[in-house]
């Protein structure tokens, strides 16, 4: 269940650092790995942002 719930927590935009010290993580990157997140997702996500 901890794995569910950081992942709908970083889908409903919660700060990683956030999920991270919920899940007791020594880097963003593991956060990341543990609930399913690829870099592919990150770039893509970022791709959608407005550009200035």
């Amino acid at each position: 269940m901890r794995k569910t719930f950081g992942y709908h927590l970083y889908n409903n935009e919660v700060g990683l650092e956030l999920i991270q010290l919920l899940s007791n993580h020594s880097s963003p990157k593991i956060t990341l790995r543990y609930i399913g997140i690829e870099q592919e997702d990150v770039q893509s996500d970022l791709a959608k942002l407005p550009k200035r």
